[in-house]
């Protein structure tokens, strides 16, 4: 059953769901039609449409969902290109807290055929041909990337003031189908990308193995390579749960804290720190 959940702002974490009765959709629709005047865009309410298995906004709390919620900001590509690209399909689009009558800042909820589970439909995969979150970004052009991280919450239709431009749109049409309308390659990948990923970390661990049975020791260098990239290309929302999954896959395989804490990305701020502090000192209990 379709779900819809929020937050109070982006300071909170606890997720509040509400089942998509008349009473839901009148709010929703409300909303749309009316935004909400907050001058502070981080107070903001904030939403998204998925299934829960628990309150803490988390990625592995987030199940599956039937709409996708894609944002734009990319000057480049305007409200009228998304209007005429996909006026065969039902969606509703609304401007950005941050629009100003020029600038081509909005959402979009993309409604799909059925529910999917966003763990695979946003799956990143070592293998490209294997990994439905590339394929989403290649099809939605100049869509911003934290549209497709599972734990990613949108905030609500909002202005600064109750005279400041705002753009609405529902637009009927058919469902959204990723494996027709992207294409067979896409329903591959969301049927194999967690495969595909465990057997290439599977090799990487053959190989490791091949390598100290040779040479006494382990060959971390694909694996190094491996981390590093996961690390940097994760998206806020999913980053402290894949730095603690990959911490203990690294110690699996014989890496060391002194390695892993080498893998500083580009996006390091005070919470990774923090994280970084805990996890060596919880190193010895990892698994």
């Amino acid at each position: 059953m379709r779900t819809l959940q929020y937050i109070k702002n982006q300071f909170d974490n606890v997720m509040k769901p509400m089942v998509w009765d008349k009473t839901t959709q009148a709010k929703f629709m409300y909303i749309i039609k009316h935004p909400l005047v907050i001058k502070e865009k981080s107070m903001i309410p904030q939403w998204k449409f998925c299934t829960s298995s628990g309150d803490k906004r988390c990625t592995d709390n987030i199940g599956v969902s039937d709409i996708l919620i894609l944002d734009f900001d990319d000057p480049s590509y305007s409200i009228k290109t998304f209007e005429n690209s996909f006026r065969e399909f039902r969606y509703i689009l609304h401007t950005s807290h941050s629009y100003d009558g020029v600038n081509q800042k909005f959402r979009v909820f993309l409604f799909l055929n059925e529910e999917y589970d966003l763990n695979r439909l946003f799956f990143k995969c070592h293998n490209t041909a294997f990994s439905p979150y590339h394929m989403l970004v290649n099809y939605f052009d100049c869509v911003d990337k934290a549209s497709f991280v599972k734990a990613q919450f949108f905030k609500m239709p909002a202005i600064t003031e109750s005279n400041k431009p705002y753009y609405y749109k529902f637009n009927n049409g058919r469902l959204f189908n990723p494996f027709i309308d992207i294409g067979f390659e896409m329903k591959m990948a969301y049927d194999y990308c967690i495969d595909k990923q465990e057997e290439y970390l599977k090799e990487l661990d053959r190989e490791n193995q091949k390598y100290r049975s040779k040479f006494g020791k382990i060959n971390l260098d694909k694996a190094r390579e491996y981390i590093a990239e996961c690390i940097e290309n994760t998206q806020d929302g999913e980053r402290h749960n894949q730095v603690f999954s990959l911490a203990c896959w690294w110690k699996r395989i014989g890496g060391s804290y002194e390695e892993f804490e080498q893998n500083m990305p580009s996006w390091a701020d005070s919470s990774y720190n923090k994280q970084m502090k805990r996890i060596r000192l919880e190193w010895a209990k990892l698994k």
